[in-house]
């Protein structure tokens, strides 16, 4: 790794009612991969947007090659070279991947875009970080792998050297996140350029990173050299406490049944027949396309059954829609936080009560309630909002998370099904909502966990459902789970 070229110094930026970086300095080094770690709402983004212009510092200065430099706009940040991959990537959809790479400055012939040097370059940006796809290809193609390689040849091709990545793995399987983390790795001493990474995986730090700084509560804690350092030390920074146990799972009694399922099918399921107990966390677990997801959804009444029965607690129930769901004691936690769960332009409060109303919608609105509510949840969760009244969409993403679980919590539920429950948010949030889901479970409610985390399906589980082909592959007992067995069955096994 080279010396430091980029060097941020007493960085401090705050918002009505919140300090969201408070003296944050650091240093980034060419041909290093520099990881920034830190639980949600640490920081993290805020640092981010100004890195990349989006925000103006309060406090501060930020130096390049020696020089203070201003970043006013996010065309100023491309310009000095910092390039950021967001995790929602940004590509227009009809455009080929050529195109997408080059709309930054096309190349003209005269008044008029020349399409063979569009091509071209666009050819050279693949060839020059190793990517072998077809230029002309309409990006709308691609997989979310091959989309964040694109986004990558664009800032190389730019001449960035920052890469930003924002959690780059959130979005692929296992095959896929094991490809791009050797390729992020090679990329940074190859091309020498510093990738600053962020992800909520810490082994994909150990695995990557030269170096990692830790942030919280908006404030820069330490950088440690990732060799001479580990996952317990690096957590204990994080949230500044020790985490004795990651997986607080507690062992409580099961009722009677309270969900069962006779035969259940539509288009993207087929036969799903299971039963479930008060108390009891059945985990549902598949890969890619395997239709774990869709299950969550055809429970809910997203995507309702074409045949096939529910029964709660013994009684036949018709699940045509989620109003329908919903009435019958259904809640449900989307992977999709922010698409599915939630309406970001709103208050804290409007989210948290909506169900509330739906489930008792012959009442009128009642400000007090909301109020109470809101501010019960709120302390009882422990989520981090300068108020009620505060658009969700502000929020860190385990924020965001905390609010969907208090708008189910807030009315009489007797399944909870949580779709990727942890997905996107930090090793903090993660204990409380584990802990969370074994408060509900000593409350008699039932909880369906679908998730496509490993650790997280055998720690937390008191039986699994494996999904393949859209079907139930095999069903295991606590006492029998094992990784192998369990990989083998998800594969068709």
């Amino acid at each position: 790794m080279g010396n430091a070229f980029f060097k941020a110094t007493g960085i401090c930026k705050e918002f009505p009612g919140v300090k969201a970086l408070d003296n944050v300095s650091f240093e980034l080094r060419a041909g290093e991969v520099f990881a920034i770690a830190g639980e949600n709402g640490a920081g993290k983004s805020t640092f981010i947007k100004i890195m990349s212009g989006v925000y103006q510092p309060d406090g501060g200065t930020l130096e390049m090659d020696g020089q203070q430099i201003t970043l006013p706009t996010p065309l100023s940040a491309l310009e000095k070279g910092i390039s950021v991959v967001h995790q929602e990537l940004s590509y227009v959809p009809e455009l080929t991947i050529a195109e997408n790479i080059m709309q930054i400055r096309y190349p003209m012939k005269g008044k008029r875009i020349d399409w063979k040097a569009v091509n071209a370059n666009g050819r050279e940006a693949l060839q020059r970080i190793k990517v072998d796809m077809d230029p002309r290809m309409p990006i709308k193609y691609c997989s979310t792998a091959q989309k964040q390689l694109v986004e990558i040849a664009k800032a190389i091709y730019w001449n960035a050297r920052i890469v930003i990545l924002d959690e780059p793995t959130s979005a692929l399987n296992t095959d896929e996140t094991e490809k791009m983390l050797a390729y992020i790795k090679s990329l940074a001493k190859e091309q020498n350029v510093c990738i600053v990474f962020i992800t909520h995986h810490l082994n994909e730090i150990f695995e990557i990173a030269d170096r990692v700084a830790v942030l919280r509560d908006g404030r820069h804690i330490t950088t440690l050299n990732v060799a001479e350092t580990n996952e317990n030390e690096l957590i204990e920074y994080m949230v500044g406490r020790t985490l004795d146990d990651m997986y607080p799972k507690a062992n409580i009694s099961f009722g009677d049944v309270v969900l069962e399922t006779r035969g259940l099918s539509n288009d993207e399921v087929h036969d799903i027949s299971f039963s479930i107990r008060k108390g009891e966390i059945l985990g549902i677990y598949g890969l890619m396309g395997s239709g774990h997801i869709e299950l969550g959804q055809m429970l809910f009444g997203d995507h309702p059954a074409k045949s096939g029965q529910f029964l709660i607690e013994n009684r036949e129930a018709r699940i045509r829609n989620p109003i329908d769901a919903l009435k019958n004691g259904f809640a449900y936690v989307p992977s999709e936080r922010k698409t599915e769960g939630l309406v970001l332009s709103q208050t804290v409060e409007h989210n948290i009560v909506i169900a509330h109303y739906q489930q008792v919608k012959d009442k009128l609105v009642s400000r007090k309630y909301d109020a109470d509510s809101s501010r019960k949840w709120i302390e009882r969760l422990r989520i981090k909002t300068p108020s009620a009244k505060t658009a969700v969409e502000t929020l860190s993403g385990g924020n965001q998370q905390k609010v969907v679980l208090a708008k189910w919590l807030d009315i009489e539920t007797k399944v909870f099904i949580m779709v990727d429950p942890t997905r996107g948010i930090d090793v903090g949030s993660k204990v409380e909502i584990y802990s969370l889901m074994d408060e509900l479970c000593a409350q008699g409610m039932a909880v369906i966990m679908i998730t496509s985390e490993m650790p997280e399906l055998m720690a937390m589980s008191d039986r699994a459902l494996v999904l393949f082909n859209g079907g139930i592959q095999r069903e295991f007992q606590r006492e029998e789970f094992n990784q192998e067995d369990i990989i083998r069955a998800a594969i068709g096994g």
